[in-house]
């Protein structure tokens, strides 16, 4: 035993239970940092796994969302066709005794253009009623994710549209724009990409630049003239129309019984199928509820188990600390009780006029 240790009588200094509990309560420290560190560790892993399932099941809810914003769009635009096609039919009973037929045929043309603008306003992905090929009307499909596994939900809507082409004996095609009044003759038409078509020199509105001379409803063969009032054309061909197949008024001939006729059944075609497309989005949108749903659970679940997590970890680390504190505290008494004893000793020693460990040493 060093006389560092000894000296000053050698119980009175910095005493060798001074020197060991310093060491000890660094080793304990130490020994706590890294069992927390080991805590924190095997939290952390967990909660890398549950914040990855979270971001994924974030995805799979907007994903969800946008395809219910889909369907929102597609049900407000039932809204504007279904009132359209009520006016429609106002508009053919009010058209006999009207003194301003012109103004009507006008008013009718304008609510099929409505239509077709009312279902085509909303990109492809965000629309089940309308924005289709001009010349295939094939619905759109809104599709999403509901699930962490990838499994995909589709679902087709149904186009509310109206719209037809011509294909004419020549080889052309006669493509109707939906909700331009406008109709364009086409020497190459592809259906990919429309903007690659090639276009010929015919070119009308569908307001005033189209007459009907014959159309056999059987076949789909038709007569027109295209632009009858400045450059007459006879297009002849078989025409195909698509959505509700609802046309504008040089279609029918308005001012005849038989022809008013024929278009309140195309309205009544048009009404039938829109009733089926309204069903449908219904059907969506239960669908995609309960798909939201189901992740919306997960998202909580996880949560959950974040929170769980962060709460188990607080209390392994309290736990840790308090059974490090207890054992510190141990330490500490056992030092106090010796530190005690060795001043009696020391007393007695004293008074005596000894020293049995100086002694020992000397």
């Amino acid at each position: 035993m060093s006389t560092s240790i000894l000296q000053n009588n050698g119980l009175q200094s910095l005493s060798w239970q001074q020197v060991t509990q310093s060491q000890i309560m660094t080793r304990v420290s130490e020994e706590l940092q890294k069992e927390t560190a080991k805590v924190e560790e095997k939290y952390d892993s967990q909660n890398v796994l549950l914040d990855a399932q979270s971001q994924k099941l974030a995805s799979l809810k907007a994903g969800i969302n946008n395809a219910e914003i889909a369907v929102d769009n597609g049900e407000d635009a039932v809204k504007e066709v279904k009132d359209a096609l009520l006016k429609m039919r106002i508009l053919l009973g009010n058209y006999p005794e009207s003194d301003d037929k012109e103004q009507l045929r006008t008013d009718f043309d304008e609510y099929v253009d409505k239509i077709n603008r009312s279902v085509n306003l909303y990109a492809k992905a965000y629309n089940p009623v309308g924005n289709v090929v001009n010349t295939d009307w094939t619905p759109n499909t809104i599709s999403y994710e509901r699930d962490q596994s990838s499994n995909r939900t589709e679902m087709t809507g149904t186009y509310i549209g109206s719209s037809f082409y011509i294909e004419a004996e020549d080889g052309t095609m006669w493509v109707a724009d939906p909700g331009s009044s406008s109709i364009q003759q086409y020497e190459i038409y592809k259906t990919d990409n429309v903007a690659d078509s090639t276009k010929g020199d015919g070119f009308a509105s569908t307001r005033s630049g189209l007459y009907l001379n014959s159309y056999n409803e059987e076949t789909g063969e038709i007569t027109v003239t295209v632009d009858p009032e400045n450059n007459p054309k006879t297009v002849t061909g078989t025409i195909h129309k698509g959505g509700t197949e609802l046309m504008q008024s040089w279609f029918y001939d308005l001012d005849t019984e038989d022809g008013r006729a024929k278009a309140l059944a195309a309205i009544d075609r048009a009404d039938a199928l829109v009733v089926g497309a309204e069903a449908t989005l219904t059907g969506m949108k239960a669908t995609i509820a309960n798909d939201s749903a189901k992740v919306q659970k997960e998202l909580e679940l996880n949560k959950e188990k974040r929170g769980e997590n962060l709460t188990a970890q607080m209390t392994e680390s309290y736990e840790l600390q308090v059974q490090k504190q207890q054992e510190l505290q141990i330490l500490q008494n056992t030092f106090s009780q010796m530190a005690a004893q060795q001043a009696n000793y020391s007393k007695i020693f004293k008074s005596v006029n000894t020293n049995p460990l100086l002694d020992v040493i000397t």
